[in-house]
C-alpha cells in the first residue's frame, strides 16, 4: 500500500529548485556566452533573456502544479493535456538521457575538482576517476533511497553552502578585486540576432532545471508551497546568475571572460589570489554535490507518477512500507545512470581515446530536448485553464498570454538549437524515438 508523506514546505521546493538550476555550468558557460558577442553588455543581455525565460517557465509550471497537482510535473502536465503518448515520450528522454547522462557527467567533474581541492592538482587516472564518480552516484542514490526527510535534509546542506559561496564570491568581487582593464575586442560579422541565438543555448542550459521542483509535488504540504518554492527558487537564481556574471566581468574584463577557459577559477584566483584556485574547486564540488541529489532525489516521482498512470511498469509506482520512498524509481534513475557512465568510459577505452569531452554535447542536446516539452508546458496551460475548476489557486499574472509567450519563446529556442547545433539535436530526437517502441511493449504487456 503507497503511504505518500507530505513533508516538503516552500523552503524545501525552493531548494530542489536552486540545487536543480545551480550546478556546475555557471562556472564555465559565462566564457561561452562571452566568446558568442561582441560586448559586456551584450554578455548581459544575453543572461537577461535566459532569466526572464526562468521566470516565465516558472510562472506557467506554478500554475500547472495547481492546476494538476501531484508528482510527474512536465509528465503529468503533458499527459493532462495531451495524453499518454507524448507524456511517456518525456518521460522515457528524461530518465534515459537527460537526467542520467547529466547524473554521470556532474560526477566526472566533482571528481575534477575533488582531486585540486585535495592535492591541488589531477592525480588519479582516468579508470581511478571513473571508479570514484561511480562510488558518488552510489552514495547519493543510497542517501535517496533511506528517505525522502534524509534527501531533503542533504539537498538544503547542499544548496544554502552552495549559494552563499557564490555570494561571497560576488562580495568578494566587488569589495577588493579592481576592475580588469577593458580591451577591445574585434566585431563579429553576425548580425545581434545570430551573436544572441548563438549566446543563448549555454544560458538556457545554466538556467533550465525549475522543473525538477514540480516532480515531487504530490509530497508538499501545503498545494500553495509548490508554486511559492518554484518561484522563490527561479528568483534566486535569477539573481545569482546575474550577479555572478557581473563579477567575472569585473574581475577578468571582457577579454579575458572571452579567453578563459575555466572562467570561474580564473576569476577566484583574481580574487583571492593563489588560493583561488582551491576555494573555487570546493565550490565546484558543493555545487556537483547539489546537482547530484537533487537528480538522485526529484526525477525518480517521475517514474513513480509514469506507474501510477499505468505507463512504465507497474512495481515503480509503489513506495516502500517503511522508508515511503519509490525505492525502484530512486534505483532505477541512479543505477542506470551508472551503467551509462560505464558503458561510454568503456566504448572510448576500446577505441584508445583516453577520455570523451560530453558536457558541451550534452549541454546543447539537452536545451533542445528540454525546451520541445516546455513549448508544450507552455501550450498545455492554455488548454488546461479552459478545463480547471473556477477559483485555482494560482493563476499566471496576465492569463493565457504567459503561456502562449512562452510556449513560443521555447519553440523559437529549439529552432535555434537545430540551426546551430544541428547534430545534438538530431541525437536528441532519436533518442525520443526510441520511446514509441518501448511505449508500444509496455502497452501490450499492460
Amino acid at each position: 500500500m503507497n503511504q505518500e508523506r507530505r513533508e516538503l514546505t516552500a523552503f524545501d521546493i525552493g531548494c530542489v529548485v536552486v540545487g536543480g538550476i545551480i550546478g556546475v555550468g555557471i562556472f564555465f558557460t559565462p566564457a561561452r556566452v562571452a566568446r558568442e558577442v561582441d560586448t559586456p553588455s551584450q554578455v548581459m543581455l544575453a543572461w537577461g533573456l535566459g532569466g526572464l525565460l526562468a521566470v516565465l517557465g516558472g510562472l506557467v509550471f506554478a500554475e500547472l502544479s495547481t492546476l494538476v497537482p501531484g508528482h510527474g510535473g512536465t509528465f503529468r502536465y503533458i499527459q493532462t493535456a495531451f495524453g499518454r503518448l507524448p507524456a511517456f515520450v518525456y518521460g522515457w528522454a528524461n530518465w534515459l538521457v537527460i537526467q542520467a547522462g547529466a547524473l554521470g557527467v556532474i560526477a566526472l567533474i566533482l571528481v575534477d575538482y575533488l582531486n585540486v581541492v585535495l592535492f591541488g592538482e589531477q592525480r588519479m587516472s582516468g579508470d581511478a576517476k571513473v571508479l570514484v564518480a561511480v562510488i558518488t552516484m552510489l552514495l547519493f542514490t543510497a542517501t535517496n533511497v533511506v528517505g525522502l526527510r534524509v534527501g531533503k535534509r542533504v539537498q538544503n546542506t547542499l544548496t544554502v553552502l552552495k549559494v552563499l559561496a557564490i555570494a561571497t564570491l560576488v562580495a568578494l568581487s566587488w569589495g577588493t578585486a579592481a576592475a580588469a582593464p577593458v580591451e577591445p575586442v574585434a566585431p563579429s560579422s553576425r548580425s545581434l540576432p545570430a551573436m544572441l541565438a548563438a549566446a543563448i543555448l549555454p544560458v538556457l542550459f545554466a538556467v533550465g532545471g525549475w522543473q525538477q521542483g514540480s516532480f515531487l509535488a504530490g509530497a508538499a504540504r501545503r498545494l500553495y508551497d509548490v508554486p511559492l518554492g518554484l518561484l522563490g527558487g527561479v528568483a534566486v537564481v535569477v539573481v545569482t546568475y546575474l550577479t555572478i556574471n557581473l563579477a567575472y566581468l569585473d574581475a577578468l574584463g571582457f577579454a579575458g571572460a572571452r579567453a578563459s577557459q575555466a572562467i570561474g577559477a580564473d576569476a577566484a584566483k583574481v580574487i583571492l589570489g593563489d588560493v583561488g584556485g582551491r576555494v573555487l574547486a570546493g565550490m565546484v564540488v558543493i555545487s556537483a554535490a547539489g546537482i547530484m541529489n537533487t537528480i538522485c532525489l526529484a526525477p525518480p516521482y517521475v517514474l513513480y507518477a509514469m506507474a501510477q498512470q499505468g505507463v512504465f511498469p507497474a512495481a515503480f509506482g509503489r513506495l516502500h512500507p517503511t522508508l515511503h520512498t519509490p525505492v525502484l524509481g530512486v534505483l532505477g534513475q541512479g543505477l542506470w545512470g551508472v551503467v551509462l557512465l560505464l558503458s561510454v568510459h568503456l566504448f572510448a577505452r576500446s577505441r584508445g581515446e583516453a577520455s570523451v569531452d560530453t558536457l558541451g554535447f550534452v549541454c546543447d542536446s539537452v536545451v533542445f530536448v528540454d525546451w520541445v516539452f516546455f513549448a508544450a508546458c507552455g501550450a498545455a496551460v492554455l488548454l488546461l485553464r479552459r478545463r480547471a475548476v473556477p477559483g485555482s489557486f494560482f493563476r499566471v499574472p496576465g492569463g493565457a498570454v504567459i503561456g502562449a509567450l512562452f510556449a513560443l519563446a521555447s519553440l523559437v529556442v529549439t529552432g535555434g538549437a537545430i540551426v546551430q547545433s544541428p547534430i545534438p539535436s538530431a541525437v536528441g530526437v532519436g533518442l525520443c524515438l526510441l520511446g514509441l517502441p518501448a511505449y508500444l511493449l509496455l502497452m501490450r504487456k499492460n
